[in-house]
Parts: structure tokens; C-alpha cells; sequence
């Protein structure tokens, strides 16, 4: 993939002490529609290989819970062929250091890729994140959307990258990344790339970087919020749209209660 060495976003640092690798491989063929869940619970490298085929849709949701105290790695990679979909929904909530990639190669003309991503960091927790979609077909359509919320001491570098490479005309992709400053200490670096070797193209993207309202805090601890209970009110309005794409009520509980427990500490 041609990309910028000098910003890095080939690069995703691996945490120390990972624990074993898993690898997993979904494969959808044509005209088929698949659903999976993976859960990544404890120290390792989860890898996960999707093979779209035409005119298929594949569905997936990966959820990253690693005890704060381990680290955890993923690596998911997925080719999409004509008129196909994959549709990913990533929570990456766990683990002291967590490193994610994700790349999604829409090869067939009027392919298709879906992504939508949450990233929740405080204390000392280190983020990195490496996001790209390659369009390769005619007509292909690539939507990326994160949110985030960092507190405490925590840094998170997050790259995500449209890649129009050549061929690819009539090819549209949005990217937009929001994420949520709760602590001066917090550490946030984002680097949005759109890259483009065909002139018959449409690609955005966006990068909201912000800190709590103090008017809109006010408000809500005028109403009988104490702070943490105000922020926990923001950051679940800023995650609703990821969460609500995952279908078990169980997984969607589990998760909230985790970011709120870990919000009032």
C-alpha cells in the first residue's frame, strides 16, 4: 500500500508480554449474509481473516475487554468482492496497552465497507489504532466512523487511512473521528490520511477533537448530576451510535457498565 513512511501509519507498535496468538477465519460466499461475534478477553493477538465474496454481506463485531493490567493485540483483514458488504463494529474498551489494525481491501466494483469504532482509555492505558480501506473497484463505498473518550494519563495515537488507489472512479469515502479530552493529562494524537491515485473520486474525512462544555457541564450538575455522573451522560450520548450495532443486549450491558464502572474511579 502506498502510504507516507514519515507519519508512521504503516506502523502499529505491538505491546510487550502479548499472550498467545488466535486466529480465526470467516469465509462468506456469494449471495450469503453472516453474523460473528469475537471476544477478546485475555492477553493475546486475536487475528481474524474475512473473505467477501460477490454479492455477499458479512457482519462483524469484535470486543476488546482484556483485564486493564495485560495487553492485548488485533489484527483483522478482510477482502470484499463485487457488490459486496462488510459491515465491522469494533470495542476496544480493555488491556494497559492495546494495538488494533484493521484493513479492508474493497476489490470488486461496488463493494462496500462499513466500520464503525469506540476506543475508551484512562489511568496510564496506551492506545494505537491503524485503520485503512483500500478502494480498488469502480464505484466502491467506504464509511469510517470512530469515537472516543480519553481521561487520566492516557495516549492513544489513532491513523486512519482511505486509500483511492488506481481504477477505483466513482468511488466515494467518509471518514470522521470523534473523540472526547476528560482530563488535561490526556494524550491524543490523530492522523486522518486520504489518499488518491484516480482523479474520479469523493473522499472526506474529519478529525473533532474536544473537551466537556463547562456550560453544558454546568447545566447537567445544575440538574443534580455530580460530575462523574455527567461525564458518564457524554461519553455514553458520544458511544451510542457503536454500541447500538451491536445486536445482543447482553454484550451492549456488559460493555457500558465496564466504561462506567472504570468512569467513576
Amino acid at each position: 500500500m502506498s502510504t507516507w513512511r514519515w507519519l508512521g501509519v504503516n506502523d502499529l507498535p505491538m505491546p510487550a508480554q502479548l499472550g498467545d496468538t488466535k486466529t480465526i477465519k470467516f469465509s462468506c460466499a456469494a449471495g450469503e449474509s453472516q453474523h460473528h461475534v469475537v471476544e477478546l478477553r485475555e492477553s493475546g493477538l486475536q487475528e481474524i481473516h474475512a473473505e467477501v465474496a460477490d454479492g455477499a454481506e458479512m457482519h462483524l463485531t469484535f470486543i476488546q475487554v482484556v483485564p486493564t493490567d495485560a495487553a492485548a493485540a488485533s489484527r483483522i483483514e478482510a477482502e470484499v468482492g463485487k457488490n459486496g458488504l462488510f459491515s465491522c463494529t469494533l470495542v476496544e474498551a480493555g488491556a494497559a496497552h492495546t494495538a488494533s489494525e484493521l484493513r479492508v481491501n474493497l476489490a470488486g466494483d461496488e463493494a462496500r465497507a462499513d466500520v464503525w469504532g469506540l476506543y475508551f482509555g484512562d489511568a496510564e492505558r496506551k492506545i494505537d489504532l491503524n485503520y485503512i480501506i483500500r478502494q480498488a473497484g469502480r464505484l466502491t463505498d467506504a464509511n469510517l466512523q470512530v469515537r472516543g473518550a480519553l481521561l487520566g494519563y492516557s495516549k492513544k495515537t489513532f491513523r486512519g487511512t482511505l486509500d483511492f488507489v488506481a481504477g477505483s472512479r466513482g468511488s466515494a469515502g467518509n471518514e470522521d473521528e470523534e473523540v472526547t479530552i476528560l482530563s488535561p493529562n490526556a494524550r491524543n494524537r490523530s492522523v486522518p490520511l486520504m489518499l488518491s491515485h484516480e482523479g474520479d473520486v469523493d473522499g472526506h474525512h474529519a478529525v473533532s477533537i474536544g473537551r466537556i462544555d463547562p456550560d453544558k457541564l454546568f447545566y447537567l450538575m445544575s440538574r443534580g448530576l455530580d460530575e462523574y455522573a455527567a461525564q458518564q451522560l457524554v461519553v455514553e450520548a458520544s458511544f451510542a451510535p457503536v454500541l447500538a450495532r451491536i445486536e445482543s443486549e447482553e454484550l451492549r450491558t456488559e460493555i457500558t457498565d465496564y466504561i462506567e464502572g472504570r468512569l467513576m474511579k
